[in-house]
Formats: C-alpha cells, sequence, structure tokens
C-alpha cells in the first residue's frame, strides 16, 4: 500500500487542452492514481501567469514529478524553460532535501523520435542539477497523428504507447528501474513513415486551401 505518494504532471504544452503532450502525461498519472498515488496537473504557461508560487509549492512537495512537452526546435518551449529555471532557483535557495524523482516525455511532429534526444539531455540535466532522481526520458514521434485524443481510445495505433507507460507505472509502483523495453516502445512509429507523411501533406494542402494560400506552397522565391 502506497503511502499518500504524489506525483504531479507539468504540461508544457501552449495548448490549453486537447495537447499531445497532456494526453499522453495525463495517461501515465491516471494509472499511478489507480495504483494509489495521490495525482495532481498543471499547463505550465497558466501556472507562469497565474501562481509561480504554487507551481513551485507543488513541485517541492510531490514525489513524482512528470514533464511531458512537445519539441519546439530541438528544445523544450520557452514557458517551460522558463519554469524549469525558476523551479531550479527555488530548490538551490530552499535547500529541498525530499527524495524525488523525475520522468520526461518529448513528443515532435516529425516521423522519427530520435529529434527528441537534446531535449530530454536538457531535461536530465536539469534533474542532476536540481536534486531529482532521473528515471528517463520518453521520446516519441508522429505526434501528429493523436492531435489531443485519449492513447487508450486508438486502438492499435497507440498500442505500444499505452504498453510503454504502463510497464513504466508497474516499475515505479514497485521501486524498479524503467525496463528499456518501455523506452524501445515509446519510440516505435505510430503509423508507416509514408502514410503519415501523406497525410501530414494532405493537412498542410488542406490548410493552406483554407487560407487562399495553395500556390504560395510552391513558391520558389530564391530560384
Amino acid at each position: 500500500m502506497l503511502d499518500e505518494r504524489k506525483a504531479l504532471l507539468l504540461i508544457g504544452s501552449p495548448k490549453k487542452k486537447n495537447s499531445t503532450s497532456e494526453s499522453v502525461g495525463g495517461y501515465l498519472l491516471e494509472e499511478l492514481r489507480k495504483k494509489g498515488y495521490i495525482c495532481d496537473r498543471l499547463h505550465v504557461l497558466t501556472a507562469l501567469k497565474d501562481d509561480i508560487e504554487e507551481l513551485l509549492s507543488k513541485v517541492n512537495d510531490t514525489d513524482l514529478l512528470i514533464i511531458s512537452f512537445p519539441l519546439y526546435v530541438d528544445c523544450l518551449p520557452s514557458s517551460l524553460i522558463r519554469a524549469l529555471e525558476l523551479i531550479g532557483i527555488n530548490r538551490r535557495e530552499k535547500n529541498i532535501t525530499k527524495k524525488q524523482s523525475l520522468i520526461a516525455i518529448s513528443n515532435n511532429g516529425f516521423p522519427e523520435s530520435f529529434h527528441n534526444y537534446t531535449a530530454l539531455d536538457i531535461c536530465k540535466n536539469f534533474a542532476s542539477k536540481s536534486g531529482f532522481n532521473w528515471l528517463g526520458g520518453f521520446a516519441m514521434g508522429s505526434a501528429g497523428a493523436i492531435s489531443g485524443r485519449p492513447i487508450e481510445q486508438l486502438g492499435g495505433m497507440t498500442r505500444n504507447k499505452v504498453a510503454a507507460l504502463n510497464m513504466t507505472v508497474e516499475a515505479i509502483v514497485n521501486n524498479n528501474s524503467i525496463p528499456s523495453e518501455a523506452f524501445e516502445l515509446m519510440s516505435s512509429n505510430l503509423m508507416p513513415t509514408l502514410l503519415y507523411t501523406f497525410a501530414g501533406n494532405m493537412g498542410w494542402k488542406t490548410q493552406a486551401k483554407q487560407y487562399g494560400s495553395a500556390k504560395e506552397l510552391y513558391a520558389k522565391p530564391y530560384q
């Protein structure tokens, strides 16, 4: 039986709702809740605007911190970077001694997951500098295929993601290391690259048409 262990999800997406970051991180949080964790979540952008002290207090009080965010040019969104800077400063000032762990989940819109590696290294470095036990970083590509929908409702497309997070929950609850298979399953393709690219191109063309810019997609101003 867990002794009131707490988990906090920091959602790094600028979207206030229907973000893939919240969908994936929220699934992990909900499964931990089922195992007895006291769970909470904060949207980083909102927290920075409304109540930074609440953000800092909840981070310092949690047992497990989950950071879930979209990739922005090989890095974290600027709002999340700012939040981590404030958290790091606050923890050094208060000399936090509570044993805490951190997991990061980075998603991107490219077919490949490896684009997330630099951002996850940044999170690992943050954990080391701020006194968190680093449990690992999950890299996920093709995030556009999820588009904020609940991953447990998307069938075969996200079965590997669900399996990866279920493995992670079992490892955390039993105080074990997260198995390498979980990270591999999270990094696996959601769908064939050609299919994902085709769907992405079609969506791009549809949006351009809506704004009367379809012909501009083929512009070659420097030719």
